[in-house]
């Protein structure tokens, strides 16, 4: 399982990777650092490697640029993905305010734990 996450998402993916590890489902968690220039070579290597690609991040999943991971991964390993390319991303609204709202509208652990186990079944 490859997971991309940027910025604060690393840190949430690697803590979904260690909870699955405990179950024996092994992620490799990407972390490209910039998105330009991105590391092509990393991302298609890595997703050629486990057959499977979950973008992670914290923008809204309609024109994030988790759609242009997902776009580079299909056009250069498509044949190796043995399922669809999952986004976790924030919901299409704008960002709110309020701490609470805050914490519902980022990604959580959960989420990334619950996508992989359906991603892998």
């Amino acid at each position: 399982m490859t997971v991309v996450a940027t910025g604060r998402m690393v840190h949430t993916a690697l803590a979904a990777a260690a909870e699955l590890s405990k179950e024996g489902i092994e992620a490799e968690i990407l972390d490209p650092r910039s998105l330009v220039p991105l590391d092509y070579q990393a991302l298609t290597d890595s997703v050629k490697k486990t057959g499977r690609l979950l973008i992670v991040h914290e923008a809204c999943v309609t024109g994030g640029f988790g759609a242009e991971i997902a776009a580079i991964a299909a056009k250069e390993a498509f044949g190796y993905l043995d399922a669809p390319i999952e986004r976790i991303g924030a919901p299409d609204i704008p960002v709110p305010c309020s701490p609470p709202l805050e914490d519902a509208y980022i990604p959580k652990r959960e989420d990334i734990v619950a996508t992989i186990r359906k991603m892998v079944a």
